[in-house]
């Protein structure tokens, strides 16, 4: 008997460990593909999935949902900002399927600027120096980093505001030691002058760099730029202040001049646009003439001028063009159509009525001439990784593409499961990227980084199908225009893109597929936010497409969380010159 008995358990012992056999090697299996993907923060990919312990413990107590952050929702989005985002799925980190879980914000290094009205108040000049300041606003935080205008009275906030005050100095020196008091008094940071311009790409080595944070032992200066730009930390920052006001030299009229040379380290660049009056005069001779004329006209013409150099440094950037992502080409043209609406406002040139087409820094640049040289729009079905094109993306919530897919909105739950595959949205983009054999996890993974990765998110702009337009003759709306001049960095005119949008839909009146496609995509869209009756259809159609609804909702997140951290921002800046879009 105890011979039996001993050899059924070892029968019993026998079966569990080939059952534990095989689920660690089905657990390698499943996340091998992960693992082989090739993008820097992969590493936040989870390499166990049982983990031994969830395998040993599989009824532990569930663990409670991480606490709600500040400012972490906007209309049906929520998000968790966390270091975990590259995880594929939300939900397993915030046992909330509807709450996606996002790249913590980016810091945004203070670049401060120094602004006096002149004395005699001039209406305006003072609203054409709001126009300017509202651009260099705009250019410096569409290159990450966080704009404020200070005055005089930050100046006198400094302790050594009042020693400077005993001096005896000229004019424009005193007002020279104003702008660095100013900035002693906010503390460490960038100075610029609000005519010095970022003109470049987002990943130039300049502004990665300065977006690192100064170096603690010097102030960093350039020496193209004469006094238009400084980075410092704000002990050293005073420090110089301290040894200006210690020997203002005689005849010195920069603070720049009285400072020793070992207070600085000296950086070169070409990546700064700085429109000082000796630039303007000798580059730009009609606009010289017409600030001598008129100087609110000659700045408002200014404001002009450098947003569409702005406008042209972008256009260079990417040489090759823009994609407007069309994965399942057949029934999605007008679920494409915003996208191509904004791909032709960005590539739209700049006014060739300019006196100048090219930047300071960069005067042999590539004008935009619509007559002899297009900018290319192209609409492949994969994502190209190049850094030479810009793309745009518009997603389909799962259930809205189904219909378009259909032809109707005639959907059930039979049709679903038994008609459709499982993420052909994902699939497809990310073909090109990581392969036509890769499991739904990888794609999502490859795809949030593609969105907000660091190497990616300055050549990406993506949407969800849902908040844009969904019938004919519908405009942008108004909270996305607002938000692409400080994506951007420069107006995005959308006026020539609405004229564009009534043609297409003229034109599509004629073609009732389209029609049709509009139909289909306003019904989707009541049925996601207004008709309950629907909420289960739409549950089984997120279900079914766990890698497409997952990549929707980290967009729709992104999206509105980059609108919430502006309009944050703008309200602390509201009462400020050029703090308000026009």
């Amino acid at each position: 008997m105890i011979v039996q008995r001993t050899t059924s358990l070892l029968a019993i012992l026998a079966v569990v460990a080939c059952a534990l056999f095989i689920l660690s090697k089905s657990t390698n299996t499943t996340f091998e593909t992960v693992s082989h993907v090739k993008f820097g923060p992969s590493r936040y990919i989870p390499t166990k999935f049982p983990s031994f312990e969830d395998i040993r413990h599989p009824f532990r107590p569930a663990a409670h949902e991480p606490p709600e952050q500040a400012h972490s929702t906007s209309g049906e989005s929520k998000w968790f900002s966390d270091w975990k985002w590259l995880h594929p799925f939300s939900s397993s980190i915030t046992l909330d399927e509807h709450r996606t879980v996002l790249p913590p914000l980016p810091e945004r290094p203070p670049v401060y600027t120094f602004y006096e009205p002149n004395s005699k108040y001039d209406e305006a000049q003072e609203k054409a120096d709001g126009q300017l300041l509202l651009a260099w606003r705009r250019a410096w935080y569409a290159k990450g980093f966080r704009p404020v205008v200070l005055s005089r009275a930050e100046a006198m906030k400094n302790p050594l505001y009042e020693e400077v005050q005993r001096r005896e100095l000229k004019p424009e020196l005193e007002q020279d030691f104003f702008k660095w008091l100013a900035w002693g008094h906010m503390g460490s940071g960038l100075f610029a002058d609000w005519l010095c311009f970022p003109m470049a790409r987002y990943d130039d080595p300049i502004f990665l760099y300065l977006r690192a944070g100064a170096i603690p032992t010097h102030i960093t200066r350039f020496e193209t730029l004469d006094r238009a730009l400084f980075a410092g930390e704000k002990t050293r920052i005073n420090d110089a202040i301290k040894f200006a006001i210690q020997d203002p030299r005689d005849g010195a009229s920069s603070i720049l001049s009285v400072i020793p040379p070992e207070f600085f380290a000296v950086e070169q660049s070409n990546a700064l646009a700085y429109y000082s009056q000796s630039v303007v005069t000798a580059s730009y001779p009609q606009l010289a003439e017409k600030y001598a004329s008129d100087a609110a006209a000659g700045r408002q013409a200014l404001a002009e001028l450098i947003d569409a150099h702005l406008h042209t440094t972008f256009l260079n950037s990417f040489p090759s063009g823009f994609t407007v992502l069309k994965p399942i080409p057949d029934h999605t043209t007008a679920l494409v159509e915003p996208a191509m609406h904004l791909a032709q406002a960005l590539s739209k040139c700049p006014s060739s009525e300019l006196p100048g087409p090219c930047p300071p820094n960069r005067p042999n640049c590539q004008p935009c001439n619509s007559k002899s040289r297009s900018v290319s729009i192209s609409q492949p079905k994969s994502f190209n990784n190049a850094s030479d094109i810009y793309t745009i993306g518009v997603l389909p919530h799962p259930l809205t593409l189904i219909t378009l897919q259909r032809g109707s909105d005639e959907v059930d739950t039979a049709y679903i499961r038994r008609e459709t595959t499982r993420d052909p949205w994902l699939a497809e983009v990310t073909t090109e990227l990581v392969g036509a054999n890769r499991a739904g996890s990888t794609r999502v993974v490859a795809f949030k980084e593609v969105v907000a990765g660091e190497e990616y998110a300055h050549r990406t702009f993506w949407m969800t199908v849902e908040t844009l337009l969904a019938k004919e003759g519908e405009d942008l709306p108004s909270t996305l225009v607002s938000e692409l001049s400080w994506n951007f960095g420069f107006k995005v005119d959308t006026e020539d893109a609405e004229d564009d949008a009534k043609k297409f839909q003229d034109e599509a009146k004629e073609q009732p597929s389209l029609v049709k496609e509009y139909e289909l995509i306003a019904k989707a869209r009541n049925w996601l936010h207004d008709q309950p009756n629907r909420v289960g259809l739409r549950n089984i159609a997120e279900a079914w497409n766990l890698a497409d609804i997952e990549v929707w909702r980290f967009v729709q997140a992104y999206r509105a969380r980059s609108v919430v951290e502006r309009q944050r921002w703008e309200k602390e800046e509201q009462n400020f010159l050029g703090a308000r879009v026009d």
